[in-house]
Parts: C-alpha cells; structure tokens; sequence
C-alpha cells in the first residue's frame, strides 16, 4: 500500500461550485484547511476570533484567486454565531460544507485537575464544545437542498488517550467526538455526513 506522504493530491477542481465555512481560520490548522479547501475549488467563507489575522488570511487566500469572505465572530457568543449564519444566508444562500475548528487551544495546560481556574474551564467548554453545537444548528438549515453536504469537527487525539494536566481541553475534545457520533445519526437521513477528525500533535502558534 503507498503510504500516505505518496498519495496523489485530492483533484484542484474537486470542491468546485462549493461552497465551505472554516471556524477559527486565521492562523494554525483552519488556515491550512482554508488554503486546501481553496486549491481545490472552494468558494470560503471564513471566521474567526482574530479579527486582522482573519482578514490579513482571507485577503492572502484570495490572491491565490479563490473567492473568500472573512467575518469575526465569537463562539463563546451565541449572539455572533446566529448574526454570522444570518449573514452567511444573505450573501451565499446556501452552503455545502462547515469544518468546525474554532477551538481555545493556547494556554489551556499545566495545571493539575483540582487547580484548573473555573473560568478557563468555562470559557474552554464555551467556545469548543457549545460553540461547536451552536455553529452547527445555525449552519445546518443553509445546506444546499440537493443534499449530501459535509460537516468535519477538530477533535483531538489527547481525547484518545487523556494526558494529565490537560483536562478541560482533552474533555471538550472528548465531548466533540461524541457529539459528532450523535450528530452523525441525526443529520445522516438529511444528506448531511458529520465526522471528526484527531490529529495528533503539530507545530503550530498553539503548540508553540
């Protein structure tokens, strides 16, 4: 079998006439995902917390001559995520893929579980396992009737395995994988396929 650095790269046309929201787009791993989801034909809509970041991001993308549109918004915020999907169903109509990525990864360790501040326990719970769900319920009704739309949740692999002095990420990491499974069954007969992805540990401006 070729192993996967062989693998022939995805075809540049294959997503496009589609078009894909990317959470947490501005720097790191969304970036990435919103470079490729461009190469490959995407038409994007991107948001993120960081705001001049996101937008320095959309305006690098669309230079390559993909068509991006940057918005920033909060996840922890209820009230950005239903303002964002109202927008997104204004200029775009319909979409046809949502990669939930948006997540706080940074400054989230070290602690031991019985000394973990209760309001970064919080706003970690807000932003990667609520905001998860809420981005989600306010994307799912624009997906394009012809159905077979596609929803990707970032999970991680520290939720396969728990390192210690990690707990409220590797729980809300836990708890996106689960909810995905649900998720999953709930949104299926709709034409609509959720999946999570665990990378393991990269090099990033998180992990750096």
């Amino acid at each position: 079998m070729p192993t996967p650095a062989s693998d022939p790269l995805p075809p540049a046309d294959r997503l496009a006439g589609r078009t894909v929201v990317v959470t947490g787009a501005a720097r790191g791993v969304g970036r990435a995902i919103a470079q490729e989801c461009a190469r490959q034909g995407a038409r994007l809509v991107l948001c993120d917390l960081l705001e001049e970041l996101g937008r320095q991001t959309a305006a690098a993308i669309a230079r390559s001559g993909a068509e991006v549109r940057f918005a920033p918004v909060d996840l922890a915020d209820p009230a950005s995520i239903m303002a964002f999907a109202a927008s997104v169903a204004q200029t775009e109509g319909s979409i046809h893929g949502l990669v939930n990525n948006a997540a706080i990864a940074t400054a989230v360790g070290g602690a031991a579980f019985e000394d973990i501040d209760l309001g970064l326990w919080d706003r970690v719970m807000a932003v990667n396992v609520r905001g998860t769900w809420l981005m989600t319920r306010a994307m799912s009704p624009l997906f394009a009737p012809e159905g077979h739309g596609r929803i990707v949740n970032l999970a991680s692999d520290t939720a396969l395995w728990g390192p210690p002095r990690l707990l409220a990420y590797v729980t809300s990491k836990g708890a996106v994988i689960s909810m995905t499974r649900s998720l999953a069954r709930e949104l299926g007969p709709r034409g609509i396929g959720v999946t999570a992805v665990a990378p393991g540990l990269m090099r990033n401006e998180a992990t750096e």
